[in-house]
Order: structure tokens, then C-alpha cells, then sequence
């Protein structure tokens, strides 16, 4: 494996550009053993710490070449292959485990990677004049719509994507602040029960207009709210990632790795369920969704961000279905005055001393 790696990561030189490299060198021989990527991901449930760590060090140069080089734009075909073989499920294990230490920079480099992905999903812009962008947005329609599966594009109705919850029937630039990926978390939460999302815009139709939650523009919401959320965007250099994998204390593991950031889709689904619940709970109308926005960005950073590195997924969808929205409220002003205290704390002092001795006059 260390020997597939040196070669994944290997990159022709100038005096023999007809030879392959990276990712299409090992490709043909993937494609003729078609089990090798399911042997390959298997080895990371091995209690051998080095077979796994080289394994996940396969794994990673491969999805760092296939990502780099995107001619054909295979890459998002390759990254599919790799999850559906439980490639995520199989890290985020190891990242939970007590054994980092044997393999703190493969699993820190593989966080790197999903970090990648996720800015490379937001920075493609959608445009529907693309086939793809068009089929996703339509499969979000029609997992709202299933009787209408027979019916022609051109002839479907024509408040369609309003009542999905986006604000007009062209919706491509409410997606200027997630690009793909909020269209991928969109498709993903439609898809994931479409009897749930059909009784949550029906329920939401029933309403008067002004007090409807806008269902789309809210996911798109949450997405943007996970992104800052994990500092997606900075990207960290080689250099930070090495200073990181030589720290020795646990206490440094456990503020390094971040294995929640692997159940993105799931955190999205509990935060977004969230929002629909406040917004209930709180009778809000079309004005108020800055205020949802600013609690469910609360209750993430209170749930996810303090959550200790072994949390499991299910305890924090637990949490996240917990809270209502007295709790959060409360959370919200005392972070409110823990703020203006910080802020003002030493002029509230001196207006205090000021009035105490005027007082004692």
C-alpha cells in the first residue's frame, strides 16, 4: 500500500508527459479488479493500525488526485463510489476511537479533504441550463409532487419552486451563497423521506402566506450555517496540519478532529428540523427569518460545537429535537449580556462606582 500511494502521488515530470500518473495511472487496474476499492476501505476496520492508517493514506492520495485533476469531471463519480463502500462511516469511527495517535495524520488529512470537497461543492455555481443543476432541482419537485412523475417538465405548474420556498420561480441565485452544495443537502433532505417533506409543504400551503416557513430557503439556510459553523472555507496548509499531528497531548486530539463534520447530512436534517420548530413555536412571519436563522446558528454552536469528540450522531440529533425554544432564548440572552459585558464591562463599573458615591453623598 505504501508502494500505491508513492505512485498515486507520483506526477509525470516534464521529460515524460506521456506517461500516466496520480489517480489515471492506478485507474486502469481499479477498473480491472472492481473489488479492489472494497478491499481497500475494508482494511480500515482492521485492528492493525498501520494496514489502516496506509490504507486511509490510499485512499486519501487517490481522492486528492481524482479531486485535482478534474478532467471529465470523474471525480464526483469516484467520491460517490467511495461513500456508498462506507468510506465515511468507516473514518468517523476511527476518529472517535482511542487509537489517533497511530494515525492522527491520515485521519487529519482525510478531515482536510472532506473540508476540500465541501468548498469545491460551494464554489460551483448553479445554473440551470444545466442539465444535471436541472434534474436536481426537479428531483426536489417531484419528491413533493410523485403523482406529477409522468408529467413533462414544460408542462408542470407554474408556481412549482415558490412552493417549495424558494421566492421565484428562477431560483438560481438564492443559491449564490451555497452553490451545489446546498442544492446536494436540499436533494438529500427531500429524498430522505418524501412523505415528511410532502406533509411539511403541505402544512406550510395551509397557512397564510406571510406565516409560512419557506422550506427551501431555509435548508439553504442551514447549509450555510454548517459551513461557517466548521471554518470550511479557511484552508488549512501543510505546514498547520503537521504542527497538529506532533502535538502529543490528548487534550490537543480532541480539539484537532472534528468526526462530526463526516455526518454532515444528518446534522443538517436535526438543524433543520430545528429551524421548522422555532419558527412554529414562535408564530414568526416572512420578516422574522433573520431571527430563526440567528437561533438555529445558536443552538449549532451550543450543541455541536461543545459536544466532546466522542459524541455520537444519535446524541446529538437527541439534543438538537430537546431544546425549545424557552431554552434557547434564554441561551440567547445570556449570551447577549456575556457580550455586552464583555464590551462595556469596565464603563458599567465605573457608572456603578459613580453611583455608589453618589449615594454615600
Amino acid at each position: 500500500m505504501a508502494i500505491l500511494v508513492a505512485i498515486v502521488a507520483h506526477h509525470a515530470t516534464s521529460s515524460s508527459k506521456d506517461a500516466k500518473s496520480g489517480f489515471e495511472a492506478l485507474k486502469p487496474a481499479i477498473t480491472a479488479n472492481p473489488q479492489f476499492l472494497e478491499s481497500l476501505v475494508s482494511r480500515l476496520s482492521s485492528a492493525d493500525h498501520t494496514l489502516c492508517a496506509n490504507a486511509l493514506q490510499l485512499i486519501n492520495a487517490l481522492m486528492r488526485d481524482a479531486i485535482n485533476q478534474d478532467t471529465d469531471n470523474e471525480w464526483p463519480r469516484f467520491i460517490k463510489q467511495l461513500h456508498d463502500l462506507g468510506v465515511i462511516k468507516a473514518v468517523y469511527v476511527l476518529m472517535q476511537s482511542t487509537g489517533l495517535q497511530d494515525m492522527a495524520y491520515p485521519l487529519l488529512d482525510f478531515q482536510g479533504l472532506t473540508k476540500t470537497l465541501l468548498r469545491k461543492w460551494r464554489r460551483m455555481p448553479i445554473d440551470f441550463g444545466r442539465h444535471d443543476h436541472r434534474k436536481g432541482l426537479r428531483t426536489v419537485y417531484l419528491a413533493a409532487h410523485p403523482e406529477r412523475k409522468e408529467t413533462r417538465e414544460e408542462d408542470e405548474e407554474d408556481q412549482k419552486y415558490r412552493s417549495l420556498g424558494f421566492e421565484s420561480e428562477n431560483p438560481g441565485w438564492e443559491f449564490q451563497n451555497v452553490g451545489f452544495l446546498g442544492l446536494m443537502d436540499l436533494m438529500d433532505f427531500a429524498r430522505k423521506s418524501e412523505d415528511g417533506f410532502q406533509k411539511l409543504l403541505l402544512e406550510q400551503a395551509s397557512r397564510p402566506a406571510e406565516q409560512r416557513c419557506p422550506v427551501a430557503k431555509s435548508c439553504l439556510a442551514v447549509t450555510s450555517i454548517l459551513f461557517d459553523h466548521f471554518d470550511v472555507a479557511r484552508e488549512e496548509n501543510d505546514e498547520l496540519q503537521k504542527r497538529y499531528v506532533t502535538m502529543e497531548a490528548r487534550t490537543n486530539f480532541e480539539n484537532v478532529f472534528t468526526p462530526l463534520l463526516l455526518q454532515w447530512s444528518r446534522l443538517h436534517s436535526a438543524a433543520l428540523q430545528a429551524f421548522f420548530r422555532f419558527w412554529a413555536a414562535s408564530g414568526a412571519e416572512t420578516e422574522d427569518f433573520i431571527k430563526i436563522d440567528e437561533l438555529v446558528r445558536i443552538i449549532v454552536e451550543q450543541i455541536v460545537g461543545l459536544a466532546p469528540r466522542t459524541t455520537s450522531i444519535e446524541q446529538i440529533e437527541a439534543e438538537f429535537a430537546a431544546w425549545d425554544l424557552r431554552q434557547i432564548r434564554e441561551l440567547q440572552m445570556e449570551l447577549l449580556e456575556s457580550t455586552q459585558h464583555d464590551a462595556w464591562g469596565h464603563h458599567l463599573r465605573y457608572v456603578r462606582m459613580r453611583v455608589q458615591v453618589g449615594e454615600l453623598h
